[in-house]
């Protein structure tokens, strides 16, 4: 005669595989749950430490990737519950010890002594303040409302202020000819160029942009005092 059969851990019922699964999905959402808290809690220390920067990582080396924390593209590595697909599920539930890549989140300073890492092109990380900007060249036309707020720069980079607002008008050479001519205001002058001049800004988010996810990130990783993100 046997006795009781012993009570499974939710480990247990989730390292069962097959049909067994599909009949006990409660055990692996409850493991999931679990090491979302965790992944949630080892990022707010990260933040709390100072952490200015990101780095991601992919299946070598040469796929690790630097960030900016307020950068766009790692937002879906952050959220630490929507990672947790289906597919990513059923692994779990024939592996307990599965578990996903998670970004590290470093200093300034750790960020400077990184090698081997590539920095992200959309928010340009540059911790030792060397590298060079990323910039994007486009048809001084093609200028529209989503441009207002980005630095407008020269060939090289150097910056001639934030984009305030521009405009079509007509102008006129020494001798008296008319022509079209687009007036670009920027928080530093006023450039004046030709609709089929080519224009450089900086290929980065605004200050705006930055601001804003700054403060997302504010709210994310607070410690509430209760363990638990909101």
């Amino acid at each position: 005669m046997t006795g009781p059969e012993p009570a499974r851990t939710p480990e247990a019922a989730a390292a069962r595989t097959g049909d067994d699964v599909a009949y006990r999905p409660e055990a692996v959402d409850d493991l999931v749950a679990r090491i979302v808290e965790e992944e949630d809690a080892e990022l707010r220390r990260g933040f709390a430490s100072g952490a200015e920067f990101a780095v991601t990582r992919g299946a070598s080396s040469r796929e690790h990737m630097l960030h900016r924390l307020e950068c766009a593209s790692i937002e879906s590595h952050l959220d630490r519950s929507s990672k947790w697909t289906e597919p990513h599920r059923r692994r779990l539930a024939s592996n307990p010890a599965y578990r996903l890549p998670m970004p590290t989140l470093i200093t300034r300073q750790a960020a400077r002594d990184l090698s081997g890492v590539r920095s992200c092109r959309m928010c340009w990380p540059n911790p030792t303040g060397g590298e060079p900007r990323p910039l994007r060249r486009l048809s001084a036309r093609s200028l529209g409302p989503q441009h207002v707020g980005h630095v407008l720069a020269r060939p090289d980079g150097e910056p001639l202020g934030t984009i305030v607002r521009w405009g079509a008008r007509t102008g006129a050479d020494l001798f008296g000819v008319e022509h079209d001519e687009i007036e670009i205001v920027t928080s530093m002058g006023t450039e004046t160029v030709g609709p089929d001049d080519h224009v450089i800004i900086w290929d980065l988010p605004t200050d705006e942009q930055a601001i804003r996810r700054k403060a997302q990130l504010v709210q994310r990783f607070a410690d509430h005092g209760d363990g638990v993100a909101r």
